[in-house]
């Protein structure tokens, strides 16, 4: 008797408990895992490679990343350079790198993709898990084992497993990295010439002097192939005239009366 009201508190107090206490509390996922990749040109004026370099790097820094594969090259005889960086910013950081990149230069080229790996990394971490038991497995037999054959096939297997642990765990690490951390190429090149010429004055005036110098051109062609003729045309033309100048003066001259001889 005096069990039972013990019994019927016990029961009352597991009836009083909230469901938060007695439910599953789920683990939050994680996030999906992206690959995250760009790729921009940058235009700057003659001169300001350095300093472009300069402010993309400090943007990088700024966020936290790092530098990893520089290339700059100058046309040989030529003082224009152009060069690529290659950055690792925190994929956090991804948005706010390229928005600030853009502003060093005049970006001609922006290329931005992305790869889900996330069943892929699901994946490699379930084949962890299962190569991590086979090897406790294995460890355990191992020290069962009651012969030196027995060892020996146990230890190899055992072998066989930890090498595809250390490889299941690099292609881990690999997929961390990229993930975290996103990829940005820069190309910076220097460009000569103003300002755009948005209303084609520039373009007009050089298309106008253009046309001018080719019937320049055309003229002294034009000049070249008729010069014998024109110069034989003018010998002839000064000749004639010389001959008809001549003519005329001899018609406008009057004729000298000739003197009678006196008779004898």
């Amino acid at each position: 008797m005096g069990a039972a009201p013990q019994s019927s508190r016990s029961s009352s107090g597991a009836s009083q408990r909230s469901p938060a206490e007695t439910s599953y509390v789920p683990q939050v996922p994680e996030g999906p895992r992206v690959q995250r990749t760009a790729r921009v040109t940058l235009d700057v004026g003659s001169g300001h490679f350095d300093s472009a370099l300069n402010d993309v790097i400090a943007v990088v820094d700024e966020a936290g990343g790092y530098i990893s594969g520089c290339q700059a090259q100058a046309d040989e005889g030529q003082p224009l350079r152009s060069g690529q960086v290659t950055f690792q910013v925190p994929s956090a950081r991804f948005d706010d790198v390229l928005t600030q990149i853009r502003k060093r230069g005049t970006p001609r080229a922006i290329s931005i993709s992305g790869n889900d790996v996330s069943l892929q990394y699901v994946d490699l971490q379930a084949r962890l898990t299962n190569a991590e038991a086979q090897r406790d497995a294995m460890l355990a037999l191992l020290q069962q084992a009651r012969s030196v054959n027995d060892t020996i096939q146990i230890q190899n297997q055992l072998d066989q497993v930890t090498g595809q642990i250390e490889e299941l765990k690099g292609q881990i690490s690999f997929l961390d990295h990229s993930t975290t951390y996103a990829t940005v190429s820069v190309t910076i090149r220097e460009i000569t010439g103003g300002p755009k010429d948005e209303w084609g004055l520039q373009s007009a005036v050089n298309q106008a002097a253009h046309n001018f110098v080719n019937i320049i051109d055309f003229l002294v062609l034009a000049l070249g192939a008729l010069a014998p003729v024109l110069i034989g045309g003018l010998v002839l033309g000064w000749a004639t005239w010389r001959g008809l100048m001549r003519y005329r003066r001899q018609q406008s001259t009057p004729a000298t009366p000739s003197r009678a001889m006196p008779a004898e």
